[in-house]
Parts: structure tokens; C-alpha cells; sequence
């Protein structure tokens, strides 16, 4: 059977919750409160980490690339905004400090930094396109291609 207290200022009175709470350990009883869900706030407090809005995509992929503009792994973009992207690596691989994006859609390749990661998923903010000189003709045609990472 719980019994319990209901009571509206506790919060604007911690010192006598925690004296209740006090006592009725002292009796080997439990004291807690339930919060009431802010659905508002806690929406407010995962958004204001983004820059801007989120847009989510299916069946988008895009290669990273390093510094050099060299391959490192297949991966499929999640979703995006203006200034980042949401990546699902296509294997877990550790990744240079400076790389590049190459986003098969559109074919531009993006510096950017990764700012989180979470196994084979990362957020990468994204910087201005890559140098003209950067890449080859040859080497951007070769990046648009389906099966770039596979052996042969």
C-alpha cells in the first residue's frame, strides 16, 4: 500500500521536503516527488544545441574524405541543416581532425569538423566547398560513382 503527502510548494520550499524526507527515513518509509513533464522545455533544451532547422533524409550517401582529400569510408547522410550534417558511418573508423565530405547528390565537397560522435554516428559541422585545385576532374568523377569504395 504507498500513502503519501501531495503538496504544491515543495519546490519553492526544498527545506521542508528535505526535512518530510528526513523523517520518514528515519521511519524507513520513502519520500520522492514526481516533476510534471515539460514537454516544451525539454524540446527547447535538444534544439538549442542546432544552429538551425533539421532536415531528415532517407537514402542519401556521401564519402569523407581526409585532409588530403583522400577516401576514408562510405557513409549515409541522416539529415542535415544549413551548417551540418547528421552521418551514419558505413564502418566504425577512426577519423582525421580536418577532413571533407563528399555529398553524392550534389556532387560539392565540403570541409568540415566532427563535433560528436556516437559509435558510427557522427555530427559534422560543415565549412566552405573544397579549393578548385583540390580535386582533379577525374578524381571528382570518380567519387560520384556508385561503387567507389568497393575493391575491385
Amino acid at each position: 500500500m504507498f500513502e503519501g503527502i501531495r503538496r504544491s510548494d515543495w519546490r519553492t520550499r526544498p527545506d521542508a521536503a528535505r526535512k518530510l524526507a528526513f523523517e520518514l527515513a528515519q521511519r524507513g518509509e520513502v519520500a520522492y516527488w514526481v516533476e510534471p513533464l515539460d514537454r516544451d522545455s525539454a524540446s527547447r533544451n535538444r534544439a538549442d544545441q542546432r544552429g538551425g532547422a533539421r532536415e531528415m533524409l532517407r537514402l542519401r550517401s556521401a564519402k569523407l574524405l581526409d585532409a588530403a582529400y583522400r577516401f576514408v569510408c562510405e557513409c549515409r547522410i541522416c539529415d542535415r541543416s544549413v551548417n551540418g550534417l547528421r552521418l551514419a558511418l558505413g564502418r566504425n573508423v577512426g577519423l582525421p581532425s580536418p577532413l571533407a565530405v563528399h555529398i553524392d547528390e550534389t556532387g560539392e565537397v565540403r570541409r568540415a569538423k566532427v563535433v560528436w560522435r556516437r559509435g558510427p554516428i557522427i555530427g559534422v559541422r560543415l565549412y566552405d566547398a573544397a579549393p578548385a585545385g583540390a580535386l582533379k576532374a577525374s578524381e571528382r568523377f570518380a567519387l560520384r560513382q556508385r561503387y567507389y569504395a568497393v575493391p575491385n
